[in-house]
Protein backbone atom coordinates (compact mmCIF):
# COMPACT_ATOMS: atom_id res chain seq x y z
CA UNK A 1 0.00 0.00 0.00
CA UNK A 2 2.81 2.25 0.78
CA UNK A 3 3.73 2.66 -3.17
CA UNK A 4 -0.53 3.24 -4.12
CA UNK A 5 -0.12 6.86 -4.23
CA UNK A 6 2.85 6.89 -6.40
CA UNK A 7 1.52 4.37 -8.63
CA UNK A 8 -1.40 6.45 -9.63
CA UNK A 9 0.86 9.64 -9.61
CA UNK A 10 2.50 8.56 -12.25
CA UNK A 11 0.12 7.22 -14.30
CA UNK A 12 -1.23 10.50 -14.78
CA UNK A 13 1.24 12.30 -17.24
CA UNK A 14 0.55 15.68 -18.44
CA UNK A 15 2.02 17.50 -21.59
CA UNK A 16 1.99 20.32 -23.54
CA UNK A 17 -0.03 20.81 -26.99
CA UNK A 18 0.14 21.55 -30.41
CA UNK A 19 -2.10 23.97 -31.73
CA UNK A 20 -2.89 24.86 -35.50
CA UNK A 21 -2.49 26.90 -38.45
CA UNK A 22 -2.04 26.35 -42.30
CA UNK A 23 1.82 27.41 -42.36
CA UNK A 24 5.05 25.34 -41.97
CA UNK A 25 4.93 23.03 -39.08
CA UNK A 26 6.73 24.76 -35.47
CA UNK A 27 6.21 22.26 -32.85
CA UNK A 28 8.11 24.96 -30.29
CA UNK A 29 4.82 27.24 -30.83
CA UNK A 30 2.31 25.02 -29.03
CA UNK A 31 -0.87 27.58 -30.61
CA UNK A 32 -0.09 26.82 -34.15
CA UNK A 33 -2.41 23.86 -35.09
CA UNK A 34 -1.03 21.33 -37.47
CA UNK A 35 -2.19 17.30 -37.60
CA UNK A 36 0.51 15.47 -37.21
CA UNK A 37 1.64 11.56 -36.29
CA UNK A 38 4.56 11.27 -33.29
CA UNK A 39 6.06 7.86 -31.97
CA UNK A 40 8.79 8.21 -28.81
CA UNK A 41 10.73 5.86 -26.98
CA UNK A 42 12.27 6.30 -24.14
CA UNK A 43 15.74 4.64 -21.52
CA UNK A 44 13.15 2.20 -20.10
CA UNK A 45 12.00 1.21 -23.72
CA UNK A 46 8.78 2.70 -23.13
CA UNK A 47 6.78 3.14 -26.73
CA UNK A 48 4.39 5.62 -27.10
CA UNK A 49 2.32 7.00 -30.25
CA UNK A 50 0.46 9.50 -30.70
CA UNK A 51 -2.16 10.92 -33.63
CA UNK A 52 -2.95 14.64 -33.82
CA UNK A 53 -6.12 15.86 -36.07
CA UNK A 54 -6.27 19.58 -36.55
CA UNK A 55 -8.23 22.16 -37.97
CA UNK A 56 -10.36 25.44 -37.03
CA UNK A 57 -13.88 25.97 -36.67
CA UNK A 58 -13.43 29.41 -38.27
CA UNK A 59 -10.31 32.11 -38.42
CA UNK A 60 -9.06 32.51 -35.15
CA UNK A 61 -11.15 29.68 -33.41
CA UNK A 62 -8.57 26.65 -33.91
CA UNK A 63 -8.89 22.64 -32.52
CA UNK A 64 -6.91 19.44 -32.38
CA UNK A 65 -7.69 16.18 -30.57
CA UNK A 66 -5.13 13.87 -29.96
CA UNK A 67 -5.41 10.07 -29.48
CA UNK A 68 -1.96 8.95 -27.19
CA UNK A 69 -1.26 4.96 -25.92
CA UNK A 70 1.83 4.21 -24.34
CA UNK A 71 2.93 0.27 -23.68
CA UNK A 72 6.46 -0.65 -22.12
CA UNK A 73 8.17 -3.32 -23.32
CA UNK A 74 9.53 -4.72 -20.03
CA UNK A 75 7.68 -6.45 -17.12
CA UNK A 76 6.64 -5.20 -14.22
CA UNK A 77 7.08 -6.12 -11.08
CA UNK A 78 3.63 -8.17 -11.55
CA UNK A 79 5.60 -9.76 -14.55
CA UNK A 80 3.22 -8.06 -17.17
CA UNK A 81 3.82 -4.87 -19.30
CA UNK A 82 1.49 -1.67 -18.22
CA UNK A 83 -0.44 0.30 -20.51
CA UNK A 84 -1.44 3.59 -20.81
CA UNK A 85 -4.07 5.74 -22.82
CA UNK A 86 -5.06 9.23 -22.91
CA UNK A 87 -7.56 11.15 -25.29
CA UNK A 88 -7.33 14.86 -25.14
CA UNK A 89 -9.07 17.91 -26.93
CA UNK A 90 -7.73 21.42 -27.03
CA UNK A 91 -9.67 24.75 -28.06
CA UNK A 92 -7.93 28.01 -28.82
CA UNK A 93 -9.03 31.34 -29.97
CA UNK A 94 -7.37 34.74 -30.32
CA UNK A 95 -8.72 37.17 -27.79
CA UNK A 96 -7.45 40.40 -29.77
CA UNK A 97 -5.13 41.20 -26.28
CA UNK A 98 -1.73 42.52 -26.74
CA UNK A 99 -0.97 40.28 -23.74
CA UNK A 100 -2.77 37.60 -23.95
CA UNK A 101 -3.12 37.15 -27.39
CA UNK A 102 -4.58 33.64 -27.97
CA UNK A 103 -6.61 31.46 -25.10
CA UNK A 104 -8.60 28.08 -24.62
CA UNK A 105 -9.63 25.42 -22.83
CA UNK A 106 -8.94 21.95 -22.92
CA UNK A 107 -10.08 18.71 -21.73
CA UNK A 108 -8.39 15.87 -21.04
CA UNK A 109 -9.21 12.12 -20.10
CA UNK A 110 -5.96 9.20 -19.50
CA UNK A 111 -6.84 5.93 -18.32
CA UNK A 112 -4.05 3.36 -16.78
CA UNK A 113 -4.86 0.00 -17.61
CA UNK A 114 -4.75 -2.36 -14.81
CA UNK A 115 -2.03 -5.15 -15.88
CA UNK A 116 -2.61 -7.46 -12.77
CA UNK A 117 -5.36 -8.09 -9.91
CA UNK A 118 -2.99 -6.59 -7.55
CA UNK A 119 -2.00 -3.04 -10.15
CA UNK A 120 -3.76 -0.21 -10.45
CA UNK A 121 -5.96 0.99 -12.66
CA UNK A 122 -7.23 4.65 -13.26
CA UNK A 123 -9.74 6.78 -14.81
CA UNK A 124 -9.56 10.67 -14.70
CA UNK A 125 -11.03 13.75 -16.03
CA UNK A 126 -8.91 17.07 -16.07
CA UNK A 127 -10.34 20.08 -17.42
CA UNK A 128 -8.36 23.04 -18.12
CA UNK A 129 -7.64 26.27 -19.48
CA UNK A 130 -4.39 27.65 -21.87
CA UNK A 131 -3.27 30.84 -22.70
CA UNK A 132 -0.17 32.13 -24.53
CA UNK A 133 1.47 35.02 -23.19
CA UNK A 134 3.41 37.94 -24.54
CA UNK A 135 6.83 38.33 -24.04
CA UNK A 136 9.96 41.25 -24.98
CA UNK A 137 11.66 38.24 -26.95
CA UNK A 138 10.03 36.99 -30.47
CA UNK A 139 12.04 33.41 -29.82
CA UNK A 140 10.35 33.17 -26.48
CA UNK A 141 7.09 31.75 -26.16
CA UNK A 142 5.43 30.89 -22.51
CA UNK A 143 1.98 28.98 -22.24
CA UNK A 144 0.88 29.24 -18.88
CA UNK A 145 -1.50 25.90 -17.95
CA UNK A 146 -3.68 25.18 -15.35
CA UNK A 147 -6.22 22.18 -14.74
CA UNK A 148 -8.79 20.84 -12.30
CA UNK A 149 -8.53 16.78 -11.92
CA UNK A 150 -10.93 14.18 -11.23
CA UNK A 151 -11.41 10.65 -11.52
CA UNK A 152 -11.37 7.40 -9.55
CA UNK A 153 -8.18 5.00 -8.65
CA UNK A 154 -8.84 0.88 -7.97
CA UNK A 155 -7.00 -1.65 -6.57
CA UNK A 156 -7.21 -5.15 -4.82
CA UNK A 157 -7.96 -3.19 -1.79
CA UNK A 158 -10.92 -0.96 -2.70
CA UNK A 159 -11.33 2.28 -4.85
CA UNK A 160 -9.91 5.31 -4.54
CA UNK A 161 -11.77 8.93 -5.42
CA UNK A 162 -9.02 11.41 -7.00
CA UNK A 163 -8.95 15.17 -6.81
CA UNK A 164 -6.29 17.59 -7.36
CA UNK A 165 -5.26 20.57 -9.43
CA UNK A 166 -2.34 21.24 -11.63
CA UNK A 167 -0.10 24.48 -12.59
CA UNK A 168 2.27 24.27 -15.69
CA UNK A 169 4.24 26.37 -17.81
CA UNK A 170 5.22 25.39 -21.09
CA UNK A 171 8.21 27.01 -22.35
CA UNK A 172 10.18 27.16 -25.70
CA UNK A 173 12.91 29.03 -27.35
CA UNK A 174 13.43 29.13 -31.09
CA UNK A 175 17.07 29.13 -32.38
CA UNK A 176 17.68 30.87 -35.41
CA UNK A 177 15.52 30.18 -39.11
CA UNK A 178 15.95 26.76 -39.29
CA UNK A 179 13.54 25.22 -37.20
CA UNK A 180 15.72 24.44 -34.18
CA UNK A 181 13.79 25.06 -30.71
CA UNK A 182 14.34 24.17 -26.92
CA UNK A 183 11.70 23.10 -24.75
CA UNK A 184 11.62 24.08 -20.92
CA UNK A 185 8.43 22.84 -19.20
CA UNK A 186 8.30 23.24 -15.42
CA UNK A 187 5.33 21.22 -13.69
CA UNK A 188 3.33 20.88 -10.68
CA UNK A 189 0.35 18.83 -9.21
CA UNK A 190 -1.26 18.04 -6.32
CA UNK A 191 -3.47 15.13 -5.74
CA UNK A 192 -5.76 13.77 -2.69
CA UNK A 193 -7.18 10.68 -2.48
CA UNK A 194 -9.67 8.90 -0.03
CA UNK A 195 -11.80 5.46 -0.33
CA UNK A 196 -14.53 5.90 -2.03
CA UNK A 197 -18.46 5.14 -0.41
CA UNK A 198 -17.92 1.78 -1.25
CA UNK A 199 -14.35 0.96 -0.50
CA UNK A 200 -11.73 0.49 1.88
CA UNK A 201 -8.19 2.00 2.62
CA UNK A 202 -6.50 4.85 3.67
CA UNK A 203 -6.26 8.77 2.59
CA UNK A 204 -3.34 9.14 0.41
CA UNK A 205 -2.05 12.92 -0.84
CA UNK A 206 0.89 13.14 -3.32
CA UNK A 207 3.02 16.10 -4.42
CA UNK A 208 4.16 15.63 -8.59
CA UNK A 209 6.85 17.84 -9.40
CA UNK A 210 8.03 17.28 -13.23
CA UNK A 211 10.79 19.59 -15.54
CA UNK A 212 11.05 18.56 -18.67
CA UNK A 213 14.06 20.28 -21.01
CA UNK A 214 14.28 19.17 -24.54
CA UNK A 215 15.90 20.15 -27.90
CA UNK A 216 13.93 19.70 -31.22
CA UNK A 217 14.44 20.21 -35.41
CA UNK A 218 13.37 19.00 -38.42
CA UNK A 219 15.24 16.80 -40.39
CA UNK A 220 13.63 16.72 -44.26
CA UNK A 221 14.22 19.64 -46.10
CA UNK A 222 9.94 20.46 -46.48
CA UNK A 223 9.51 20.67 -42.75
CA UNK A 224 7.33 17.82 -42.03
CA UNK A 225 9.85 15.50 -40.34
CA UNK A 226 10.80 16.33 -37.00
CA UNK A 227 12.97 15.00 -34.43
CA UNK A 228 12.95 15.66 -30.58
CA UNK A 229 15.41 14.54 -27.89
CA UNK A 230 14.21 15.28 -24.12
CA UNK A 231 15.29 14.93 -20.66
CA UNK A 232 12.51 14.68 -17.68
CA UNK A 233 12.84 14.75 -14.10
CA UNK A 234 9.95 13.94 -11.98
CA UNK A 235 9.88 13.93 -8.37
CA UNK A 236 6.93 12.54 -6.34
CA UNK A 237 5.73 13.39 -2.85
CA UNK A 238 3.55 10.55 -1.20
CA UNK A 239 1.88 10.25 2.18
CA UNK A 240 -0.75 8.78 3.58
CA UNK A 241 -2.37 7.78 6.88
CA UNK A 242 -2.91 4.11 8.03
CA UNK A 243 -4.73 3.74 11.28
CA UNK A 244 -3.68 7.39 12.71
CA UNK A 245 0.02 6.55 11.95
CA UNK A 246 0.98 9.15 8.88
CA UNK A 247 3.55 7.44 6.30
CA UNK A 248 5.52 9.20 3.58
CA UNK A 249 7.79 8.28 0.55
CA UNK A 250 9.55 10.27 -2.14
CA UNK A 251 10.32 8.97 -5.50
CA UNK A 252 12.81 10.19 -7.93
CA UNK A 253 12.89 9.75 -11.72
CA UNK A 254 14.66 10.45 -14.64
CA UNK A 255 14.01 9.73 -18.08
CA UNK A 256 15.36 9.98 -21.26
CA UNK A 257 13.53 9.83 -24.83
CA UNK A 258 14.15 10.48 -28.14
CA UNK A 259 10.97 10.98 -30.81
CA UNK A 260 9.96 11.31 -34.33
CA UNK A 261 6.76 13.33 -35.64
CA UNK A 262 5.57 13.34 -38.80
CA UNK A 263 3.14 16.44 -39.65
CA UNK A 264 0.46 16.50 -42.57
Amino acid sequence: MKKTLISIALVIGFSGAAFAGDKQPDPSDLTAVNSFAYGTIDNEGKLNGMLGIAGAYSEGNNYIGLVEHAVATKNNEFGKKAQNSRLRYFQVLDTGSSVLPQAGFSVDYMKGWKSDDKDVSTDIVALGAIAKVTTPWEALSIFPNVAYVKGEAEHQHGKFDLTGYQVNLFGSIAIGDMGKYLVIQPEFMHLDGEPSSNGKGEKVSADIFKVKTGFGMPISADGKWWTEVSHTYTRTDAEMNIIGTPMSEIDNDNKFEVGVSYYF
